[in-house]
């Protein structure tokens, strides 16, 4: 590992900004996936979020000569994306989106995270898991955008609620409440859609079955 490596991104940041393209370069490795790990949940479609994350770069290079090292350098970052998402949502909200994603298996607070950014990093592997994305996705836009966000970059990126408050500008409390609502709602709208998969289909012939060959 080259010294530069070892360099915080804070310093490399800083080190662009005197015109180092090389330091940027470290900061682009360094973070691009846990950007396309952001992106995707809010966009569910790969391609979108790397296009996201390559635009949260052009900003974060832009920017580069008015960085004042007083917040973590995620904070600062994720400002970023988080403006980047503002503007695609509102060019955006008048069409849904609407992507076939493959995942199964059981849902948990400590899961979510892994479940989530195996989904970007690994999505060949998700072959076999249909029914559970169809409901996760389902149960994640079910959510509110301010609630969606925090929930993100909690499970998704493993940011502290102290964090997520900075990113936000909003208080430790308000991310703590918005959390907790959206574990709810997304356990409410898995809990739904299973007790639905569960229910016996209608005998042929009777009501609400359908009309047979």
């Amino acid at each position: 590992m080259s010294a530069e490596d070892r360099r915080s991104s804070e310093e490399l940041l800083q080190a662009t900004a005197r015109g180092d393209e090389a330091a940027f370069e470290v900061l682009v490795r360094r973070h691009e996936l846990p950007l396309v790990n952001f992106f995707f949940p809010l966009v569910w479609d790969r391609h979108l979020a790397e296009d996201l994350a390559q635009e949260v770069f052009v900003r974060l290079f832009t920017s580069a000569a008015n960085y004042q090292p007083t917040a973590r350098f995620t904070s600062y970052l994720y400002r970023i994306a988080r403006n980047c998402w503002i503007d695609h949502h509102r060019h955006n909200k008048s069409r849904r989106l609407e992507r076939s994603l493959e995942a199964q298996g059981d849902i948990s607070d400590d899961s979510l995270r892994d479940v989530l950014s195996v989904l970007v990093e690994q999505p060949e592997q998700s072959a076999r898991k249909e029914e559970f994305v169809k409901g996760l996705v389902a149960a994640v836009d079910s959510l509110p955008t301010d609630h969606k966000v925090v929930f993100i970059l909690s499970q998704v990126e493993g940011l502290r609620y102290k964090e997520i408050g900075e990113v936000l500008d909003i208080p430790e409390g308000t991310v703590k409440s918005r959390m907790h609502a959206a574990l709810k709602k997304i356990r409410e709208t898995l809990k739904v859609r299973q007790k639905r998969a569960e229910q016996p289909l209608p005998p042929p012939g009777s009501p609400g079955a359908g009309a047979g060959e």
